[in-house]
């Protein structure tokens, strides 16, 4: 062991810069102290593996620096350029000691990243889809993907329900984590979920607000980025930076960058749009007057046309009704004279004839009636024996003379009887004599 030990510690004499990926950094709380699995690839195929060491003194200051110059903090799955040294230890065996990590090769690895997201996007025809969709003129109804305890949030919130112009606007919190690698899947799904109940709103808002730059390389992840660019509603990032633009900042509809920020561009769509309505209604009403003035002087010019010309036509139809009156006043004259002679001999015709034909008539009348009184006077005899002959058959059939005979009329109960079917005992029978009633009770009938 010590000549193995001997020979490594002769052989590495110095630190060596590694590549390789941090598949697991193996923290411990109570120490402090990192032991880093790392690995070396060929596509998906693992090379080589080993177990590093990185203490804890060591660890806080890399993860400072690293997280100062890349946002984010050492981490599973990372690429990482580290100088390690190599030990051997005959009780503990061979070890490789992490004594720094490169932060500028993390930030050209996360540039990369970054740069083939944007080609894939664009490769996709992604970049631009969210960009190019109409932003609404009122957008009152806002699906908000951030945390309720996110400060941002809370200003966001604070200036939209106290604007100063009394807009109202909907809106309606969907939760999630905001930085992190966790944060792609829990953005992602918030999504998924506003898309389904979409025409409920306008636009989605992303509100992170504050933080700095920490935890922000998941805005330039592909699947990320391209839900947001491929989003069927408007979506506006108001992450909280203003530097190292995000991908998904770039694709987004609109960036203000704050929170703030985006409270006031809202604010500012329903200004814009106020203003754009009074400037129609003026020049609405400037047209309209225009329009009513030039319309008037038309109508007037019109009328005063009208006037002269009803006045002319209504002169010429005089002339013309004086002309034509005056003609058939004369002509009537004419007429009336010519046929005045012919109506006064028609008259003498007509009365001539008259007598001729009342004489004769009357004639004919005098030789009917000597003729149709005889007749009718022995037709009206005839008609009035025949009569007194009906009447004397009449008078002998009244009930009174009837009796006067010595028949007589039975009733039960006003009503003459006439049957016997409707007879039963008991019942009171009238009999009507020419002088008297009598009553009696039915004790038996019997049919003949």
């Amino acid at each position: 062991m010590e000549s193995i030990s001997s020979v490594i510690n002769r052989t590495y004499t110095r630190p060596f810069w590694i590549k390789a990926e941090m598949i697991k950094l193996n923290y411990y709380t109570k120490s402090h102290h990192c032991y880093p699995d790392m690995v070396e690839k060929e596509g998906n195929r693992i090379k080589a593996q080993i177990r590093t060491t990185l203490w804890s003194s060591t660890y806080f200051r890399i993860n400072a620096n690293f997280l100062k110059k890349t946002g984010k903090t050492l981490g599973d799955g990372m690429n990482i350029l580290f100088l390690a040294e190599v030990k051997f230890d005959a009780l503990h065996g061979l070890s490789l000691n992490i004594l720094d990590i490169d932060a500028d090769y993390e930030i050209g690895q996360l540039a990369k990243a970054k740069n083939d997201c944007i080609a894939k996007l664009k490769g996709n025809k992604l970049f631009e889809r969210n960009k190019s969709l109409h932003f609404p003129l009122l957008p009152k109804r806002i699906a908000i993907i951030s945390v309720n305890t996110s400060k941002g949030y809370h200003d966001f919130i604070n200036i939209i329900e106290n604007n100063t112009r009394g807009y109202k606007f909907f809106y309606m919190l969907f939760p999630a984590l905001l930085q992190g690698d966790a944060a792609v899947d829990s953005i992602i799904n918030q999504l998924e979920i506003i898309e389904r109940v979409k025409h409920h709103f306008d636009i989605v808002t992303i509100i992170r607000g504050g933080g700095g730059d920490v935890g922000l390389s998941c805005y330039d992840n592909y699947d990320l980025a391209a839900k947001v660019a491929s989003f069927p509603l408007p979506v506006i990032s108001g992450i909280g930076h203003s530097t190292n633009e995000t991908v998904v900042e770039m694709v987004a509809n609109y960036n203000p960058i704050t929170p703030t920020d985006l409270a006031y561009f809202l604010q500012q769509s329903f200004d814009n749009n106020a203003v754009r309505i009074q400037e129609i209604e003026s020049s609405i009403k400037n047209i309209s007057n225009t329009v009513i003035q030039v319309n008037k002087e038309k109508i007037n010019g019109i009328t005063d046309y009208i006037k002269n010309k009803s006045a002319i036509t209504i002169q010429k139809e005089n002339n013309i009704i004086n002309t034509f009156s005056n003609s058939i006043k004369n002509y009537s004259k004419s007429v009336i004279y010519e046929n005045k002679n012919l109506i006064r001999n028609s008259v003498k015709s007509v009365h001539y004839l008259s007598k001729n034909i009342i004489f004769i008539q009357k004639q004919s009348l005098n030789g009917l009636k000597s003729r149709q009184i005889p007749l009718l006077r022995n037709k009206f005899l005839d008609e009035f024996s025949t009569l007194i002959h009906i009447s004397e058959k009449i008078e002998l059939l009244k009930p009174e003379n009837l009796l006067k005979k010595g028949y007589s009329l039975s009733y039960i109960n006003g009503r003459i009887v006439s049957d016997i079917d409707n007879i039963k005992e008991g019942d009171i029978l009238t009999t009507k004599l020419n002088k008297g009633e009598i009553e009696s009770k039915i004790i038996k009938t019997k049919k003949r």
